[in-house]
């Protein structure tokens, strides 16, 4: 996958330099041997997008683990700390508001692609 001078608008230097670094990290990495191990799979005619709700559903998982993990520095699960530690997530600590609401829409989409998945299984009879 070399670059060429049309692709990146001009600027052979940056096409030198570009190729170089591919070329440094495809002989230590390989990167074409496992492109082409990759795309000379067989995947049957009937597999579509709905056939990635598993995986979407684990990602979120492991989304929910991270931040989850993130927010116990700050979290305190009592009755008379938990609401002012959420309030100190969510104004004071460094990038406490993004984690917060990426931990909440992880969830959401967690249970919906967990459900969607489900019909997806049901429907296909793929259990």
């Amino acid at each position: 996958m070399k670059f060429s001078y049309t692709v990146l608008g001009g600027g052979v230097g940056l096409v030198t330099y570009l190729n170089k670094v591919y070329d440094w990290f495809e002989e230590r990495l390989e990167i074409q041997a496992i492109a082409d191990d990759i795309t000379s799979k067989y995947v049957p005619p009937h597999v579509n997008i709905f056939y990635c709700l598993g995986g979407i559903t684990l990602t979120c998982f492991l989304v929910q683990v991270a931040t989850g993990f993130a927010m116990t520095f700050y979290y305190r699960p009592t009755v008379t700390e938990a609401f002012s530690s959420v309030q100190y997530i969510m104004t004071e600590a460094n990038f406490g508001w993004l984690i917060r609401s990426v931990h909440r829409w992880s969830a959401s989409m967690m249970v919906l692609m967990m459900i969607l998945h489900v019909f997806r299984v049901y429907l296909t009879g793929g259990f």
